[in-house]
């Protein structure tokens, strides 16, 4: 009717045309998407109406448009600001699947997200690990610090302190959940701390988080186990990067529990894994510490170093010969992504073994090293090419290891380079272990044996001086206890072995 179209017209023209909206608003008014009076301390707009003010953000979030990612659903919205929900968008859809990028995890595909939406703490948590990464990712995952001028930083440490502020006031519930809200803070706290490369920090959460998960096993309270695990898999990796502290001491004669208690073949990828993170770690600490001791100290306690080393590499062995057996029958019939968990896993076994024969000072055979060294790194480079989409941050084992003992251990120079040239194409985190430090102390191994073999020509040393290596001392030193990363020590001890002759 002509009527009607007249009102509906009308009707239209006495719609308020949108103004511009505040960026500055409190968060209750922004959550709610209500003008906020903006009053200082607490807005009117909250207080009169009987509501809580949540008070202003200091920092918002700053993502670029290009890096806009698909918006949460209405179960997603929570009470988070716009911001966060960003936030979390881009660790859900970006930091997730690098997370998962060579297994399926149920931590971050489910425990996490699932917090998120049930505890504020870990919310704003997660909120500050995405800002951090998105940061590191625009760096090349290097380890730049913290710097308060960047926004990204700052609205991470906003997030952070709301965290914190979340769990304090927890501190006292009975709740039995708060348990597993504490952990899942702390890992993100770590993985916070890392990106920064602020590794004293990162110990501090860590060793919180590891004294939680002693005391829930001495109290005989559950942990879920892929919490306890990937805290484990930290404590193991931290002894390569300055957490001194919990090395075993070369002294002591206790067997940690790296001695095969069956050998079954395994039925799964789940299986066999669990089985190599058991010995990995004790692996991993022992060669931390062969690595950071002088030839003298080595020869003091070389019998219980040897002994000790027996015993690993006698477990290492007995698990590869049971999984290169699950791997020849089972690996077709695995799923694409299983199938680059088992090639993961064959990778890291067969660069432990060498590594862990060669750590001491025995004698061995250098057209063999070479050769081992040489496939291992072939292996690598295969695997690199059919794996593209590489994660920027995972908290498992991964490659870098093995590349950094082919770069720095190899005696053929020419397989070294490879290797600290694979490391660069691959800037990324795997738990502690950075991969662009890994290719600097690497280049420093290089110079080094090639100006103890006076043969340090001008191209080698030309092709390896670019970045991140050209200011890399001066990173390493102001890295908390970088100049005692075991990798860091061995080469200043075989600097000062060159001095001497």
């Amino acid at each position: 009717m002509p009527g009607e179209l007249i009102v509906q017209s009308e009707s239209r023209r006495r719609r308020r045309k949108p103004g511009k909206r505040s960026k500055t608003g409190c968060r209750t008014c922004r959550v709610r998407r209500v003008k906020c009076d903006e009053a200082p301390g607490s807005c009117k707009n909250c207080t009169s109406t009987g509501r809580v003010c949540d008070g202003y953000d200091m920092h918002r979030f700053p993502i670029k448009r290009a890096l806009c990612l698909p918006t949460l659903g209405p179960r997603s919205e929570g009470i988070m600001t716009s911001d966060e929900k960003r936030g979390f968008s881009y660790f859900q859809h970006r930091l997730v699947p690098d997370l998962v990028g060579f297994f399926d995890s149920w931590l971050w595909q489910k425990l996490v997200l699932q917090m998120c939406h049930a505890d504020p703490a870990v919310c704003h948590a997660v909120n500050m690990v995405s800002a951090i990464h998105q940061d590191a990712e625009e760096r090349g995952m290097r380890l730049a610090g913290e710097d308060l001028q960047n926004p990204k930083h700052r609205f991470a440490l906003e997030q952070a302190a709301r965290s914190f502020s979340h769990l304090q006031k927890r501190r006292a519930s009975p709740d039995p959940q708060l348990r597993e809200v504490v952990l899942v803070c702390c890992l993100l706290f770590v993985m916070a701390e890392l990106l920064l490369g602020e590794f004293s920090r990162a110990f501090i959460h860590l060793r919180s988080g590891t004294q939680i998960l002693e005391e829930s096993l001495r109290l005989g309270i559950p942990v879920i186990p892929c919490l306890s695990e990937t805290l484990r898999i930290l404590k193991s990796q931290s002894s390569h990067v300055g957490d001194f502290e919990s090395d075993p001491s070369i002294q002591s004669e206790k067997d940690n529990d790296f001695v095969i208690e069956s050998l079954e073949d395994f039925d799964n990828l789940k299986e066999a894994r669990r089985g190599y993170q058991r010995i990995m770690y004790s692996v991993i600490p022992f060669i931390a510490t062969a690595w950071r001791l002088s030839e003298t100290e080595i020869l003091a306690n070389y019998e219980t170093l040897w002994r000790k080393r027996q015993k690993l590499l006698f477990s290492l062995e007995s698990l590869a010969e049971r999984f290169e057996s699950f791997y020849q029958q089972k690996y077709f019939s695995l799923s694409m992504k299983e199938q680059t968990g088992a090639d993961i896993v064959r990778l890291q076994l067969v660069a432990k073994t060498i590594v862990l024969k060669t750590c001491l000072l025995d004698e061995y055979d250098d057209r063999l090293l070479t050769l081992e060294y040489g496939n291992l790194l072939s292996e690598y480079e295969e695997f690199m090419e059919k794996f593209p989409c590489r994660p920027t941050i995972t908290l498992d084992y991964g490659l870098s290891f093995g590349l950094f003992a082919v770069a720095s251990k190899c005696p053929d120079m020419g397989i070294r380079l490879r290797a600290v040239d694979a490391l660069r194409r691959w800037p990324h985190y795997e738990g502690m272990i950075n991969s662009n430090a890994g290719a600097g102390i690497a280049v420093e191994a290089i110079k080094l044996d090639l100006h103890k073999m006076q043969q340090e020509d001008a191209v080698r040393v030309s092709s390896m001086d670019q970045e991140p290596d050209v200011s890399f001392w001066e990173m390493i030193r102001s890295t908390q206890n970088g100049t005692q990363w075991p990798a860091v020590r061995d080469v200043q001890l075989r600097t000062k072995e060159t001095r001497r002759l």
